[in-house]
């Protein structure tokens, strides 16, 4: 029997948790930044939080963003996101890189499991 909330129906609502210890910050400027160290193989969500309006893209290593062609991420407004296949966890996106749109700011990542 699952361990997660129930809604009004009973049905389990998917909650993941917090990964301990594996929260990231990345301060970015007009320049993209990428998080490092990266992501490990058993993680496939994120949330990402950032303190200014940003542009962001996953992917590996070399990941950059652009403020013409990534997505959007509005300031202040807390997303979550898949880094990939829940079957080949070894090919998910390790990296999310980062560009601010018009000002410094920070991007907050956390780890979810």
């Amino acid at each position: 029997m699952s361990k997660q909330p129930r809604d009004d129906g009973n049905a389990a609502i998917p909650v993941l948790g917090f990964r301990p210890n594996r929260g990231h910050q990345v301060p970015f400027t007009v320049g993209a930044s990428n998080t490092s160290p990266q992501f490990s193989d058993s993680i496939r969500v994120v949330t990402l939080f950032s303190t200014q309006d940003a542009f962001i893209e996953t992917g590996d290593a070399s990941v950059t963003a652009s403020n013409v062609t990534s997505h959007f991420l509005p300031a202040d407004i807390p997303y979550d996101i898949s880094l990939g296949d829940e079957v080949v966890a070894t090919e998910n996106d390790k990296f999310v890189a980062v560009i601010g749109s018009t000002s410094d700011g920070k991007l907050y990542i956390s780890e979810r499991e």
